[in-house]
């Protein structure tokens, strides 16, 4: 046989090999909670990926963006394998004494356990998910050894003159591990990621937004491929760092303390101009401020840094949390403990800044005399992640169709962060002609406004509507077009409608 014939074998080999081990790492995930290796890999890419580039990801992507980086990774997982079955294959035919596949296979443990989990932050060996990580991934490993053995050669298992149709079944074993692996990773995978792309919580809602989100249709981002569970016993909200009274609140002492409810509208800095990511919710909680009084700061304190526990940071200057009062460490959310998805136990919210400011999942703030930025802003986003003002149609919907002489409702929100609205206008001329829309009152003065109007087109056609806000300022919102990277989406919300006769 060639030696191209065999590497090649090699490879395939190989790759049902790696399906068999992306397989059973998913599986250990759902039985003892080992992290797959694409998950621990996701933090280590996005350091590496200019940021521009991930912002186009988003931008295009929007929710399918992780699943498209988790499935990536997942073939470049098994690709990889597939390389270090072809080099196992060649070693087999060039070296004098042929080695075993489980050779290769620990020479591939030791690459994730010694370069890969560390440079994932899962540490040396992988052991910050326990003592019993180095075997799982040998074990791991250990399997994908004896397949790309038997793969590549039946004759290990089996003698030469046994009989032809067990040799058969063994030369068939392949297809019937590379179906079995496949099959196994489908029903791990895909209910996931069916969810997150067709069936995240803000594609429940349809027709003209409420002034209140129902909690199940409160949009939710992270940078996680799976979300921390926090239980509340054990759980205590940590501050220190420059201060004098260092505090270590449990959720009873948390709740205990002088609380306040707000009316207030989150946006992910990620949402499109016309997008979903944009809801409105009643949150209970802590005034940051009063807490960072409690823990009575030192002189040299600037900053307060927060942690998460899903390893998210954030931080903001001591002088913003003491100028506005609305920053909360919130629990509630419509009058219930936070949902998972929304931090449960307790988040920062900084009302008017883009969702990334509010960390979720919350372990600790500290106080300190520098400001070392966030998760996002080391990606290049904005630091100080301030909301656009921004407007948009929630109906009629881009491509619908009217009737010439009847009337139309047009109806929508506008958000201009803390800033307030104090106008929305339309045009149904593509901008050139522009009229004022109906205002309702904002829940509070952190929220959207709810606007409406009603159009009559006389003739029939294709109309090009656009809607556009002025901020409680005066001042009217971007009419440039511009991605969300790096400081949020701006330009006007612009949808057809088509009019017949």
């Amino acid at each position: 046989m060639s030696m191209r014939r065999v590497v090649v074998r090699g490879f395939g080999s190989g790759v049902v090999a790696g399906l068999l081990l992306v397989a059973l790492m998913y599986l250990a995930k759902l039985v003892i909670g080992t992290t797959p290796l694409p998950q621990l890999l996701q933090q280590p890419i996005l350091a590496v990926m200019p940021g521009f580039v991930f912002g186009f990801l988003i931008d295009t992507l929007q929710h399918a963006g992780k699943v498209v980086e988790e499935a990536g990774l997942i073939v470049g997982m098994i690709v990889g394998l597939g390389f270090l079955g072809g080099a196992w294959a060649w070693a087999r035919k060039v070296w004098a004494r042929p080695p075993h596949a489980v050779w290769f296979a620990a020479a591939g443990w030791a690459i994730v356990a010694f370069v890969l989990l560390p440079i994932s932050g899962d540490g040396f060996l992988g052991l910050n998910e326990g003592p019993t990580a180095p075997l799982v991934w040998g074990l791991l490993f250990a399997a994908y050894g004896v397949v790309l053995q038997v793969g590549a050669d039946p004759a290990t298992v089996t003698p030469v003159r046994a009989d032809p149709g067990r040799r058969r079944l063994l030369r068939l074993m392949p297809i019937g591990i590379a179906a079995l692996s496949a099959g196994g990773l489908v029903p791990l995978l895909l209910p996931r990621w069916y969810q997150a792309v067709f069936k995240a919580p803000e594609a429940g809602l349809s027709g003209a937004s409420p002034e209140l989100t129902p909690v199940e249709n409160f949009y939710v981002v992270s940078k996680n491929f799976s979300d921390p569970v926090v239980s509340e016993q054990g759980w205590a909200l940590k501050v220190g760092g420059l201060v004098d009274n260092p505090l270590h609140l449990s959720m009873a002492d948390l709740s205990a303390l002088p609380s306040v409810t707000e009316y207030v509208t989150l946006e992910c800095i990620s949402n499109n101009v016309g997008g979903s990511l944009m809801s409105t919710g009643q949150f209970t909680g802590v005034r940051l401020h009063d807490l960072v009084s409690m823990a009575v700061p030192q002189s040299n304190a600037t900053h307060a840094r927060f942690k998460a526990r899903d390893g998210y940071t954030e931080s903001l200057p001591l002088s913003l949390i003491s100028s506005q009062p609305e920053i909360l460490v919130a629990y509630a959310l419509d009058g219930a403990p936070l949902p998972t998805g929304h931090g449960f136990p307790a988040r920062i919210l900084v009302p008017g800044h883009y969702g990334m400011k509010g960390p979720k999942w919350l372990d600790s703030i500290e106080l300190a005399s520098q400001d070392d930025g966030g998760y996002w802003e080391s990606e290049g986003w904005d630091r100080i992640a301030l909301v656009k003002t921004t407007a948009r149609f929630d109906v009629p919907k881009d491509g619908d169709i009217a009737k010439a002489g009847e009337a139309v409702r047009l109806m929508g929100v506008a958000f201009a962060g803390t800033r307030g609205i104090s106008k929305v206008e339309y045009s149904t001329d593509g901008g050139k002609n522009w009229l004022a829309a109906d205002l309702g009152a904002p829940l509070s003065s952190l929220t959207w406004v709810l606007w409406d109007t009603t159009w009559i087109p006389r003739r029939p056609g294709a109309y090009v509507l656009q809607v556009r806000a002025v901020d409680g300022t005066g001042v009217l919102q971007q009419a440039p077009a511009s991605a969300s990277y790096p400081s949020g989406a701006s330009g006007y919300h612009t949808i057809r409608v088509g009019v017949s006769g």
